[in-house]
């Protein structure tokens, strides 16, 4: 099942049935005046991307709260944000603050590191401590779960790979950045290899996985690859029939590789087999 809805998240999250969503993964649109930024020509299809900081805050803070008692008990909320003005906006560290206050609890930070410094012409006060500049390539994959950091929904059945989960348990993650913007008319997508990475560690085949902020459609797309229900909502009539163009190309994934088995992942500090988890071997 793959829903795109062209309808606001705050209108279309209180139709959402109780504890339907198994897991949450967006990135919301991060308030650097898209269109009028001098790194960012281009604007958003309809959202103005220049509110107030404070009421960004606020306006995102009440789509979390929103959702809350749609999410499972032990599901996954994966937000990507990066922060405004090389680190001086900290809207990742808003957003912990508010999410924490609305009940979800922190399960990890990962540092996405897009490795994208290329020419540096920002400097700052260049070879002085008067006020240099500190540009950051990397961005922020913030996770939360609800109640239970285990997942208490087992809808089907892990399709990590042994080296995808002994790579990407590592809460530093090196990927390029999507470079289809042109190619798909959104201004500002992450590549698919994100979604992919959050939706295979945290949840199972079968799970509901929602995008509040769906975009040109990545997160579904990913979704019909792994074999994920999903739910998206986005304003922009435009993006939804992008999205759907990119469905009908989207095949779901085969896998060659053998599946996790847990009790084969050897802890490289301790050298004994990993006991804590019990994960079926399957094909």
């Amino acid at each position: 099942m793959i829903k795109i809805l062209n309808e606001d998240c705050l209108v279309g999250i209180p139709l959402l049935e109780n504890y339907s969503i198994d897991i949450v993964c967006t990135s919301p649109p991060y308030n650097i005046d898209l269109g009028n930024n001098k790194y960012h020509k281009n604007p958003y299809d309809l959202y103005l991307d220049n509110r107030d900081h404070q009421q960004y805050i606020l306006w995102l803070r009440t789509i979390f709260e929103k959702l809350y008692t749609k999410i499972s008990i032990g599901g996954k909320v994966c937000i990507n944000i990066g922060d405004g003005k090389n680190g001086a906006v900290p809207t990742s560290s808003d957003i912990i603050q508010f999410m924490k206050e609305l009940k979800y609890i922190p399960y990890t930070h990962i540092i996405w590191n897009k490795s994208q410094v290329g020419n540096r012409t920002a400097w700052g006060s260049f070879g002085s401590a008067s006020c240099p500049s500190f540009p950051t390539p990397f961005e922020h994959i913030l996770v939360f779960y609800k109640e239970n950091k285990k997942i208490q929904k087992m809808v089907g059945k892990t399709d990590l790979t042994k080296n995808e989960f002994i790579e990407w348990s590592l809460a530093l993650w090196d990927f390029p950045p999507e470079t289809r913007q042109k190619e798909f008319g959104h201004p500002a997508m992450f590549p698919e290899e994100l979604p992919r990475r959050c939706i295979k560690m945290f949840s199972f085949t079968d799970s509901t996985v929602l995008d509040p902020f769906s975009g040109a459609g990545t997160t579904a797309v990913v979704c019909k690859k792994l074999g994920r229900n999903f739910i998206g909502f986005e304003t922009s009539k435009t993006y939804c029939e992008i999205t759907e163009e990119r469905l009908k190309f989207a095949k779901k994934e085969e896998l060659y590789e053998k599946l996790i088995d847990i009790n084969e992942v050897i802890d490289s500090n301790y050298k004994e087999p990993i006991k804590q988890l019990r994960i079926e071997d399957y094909r």
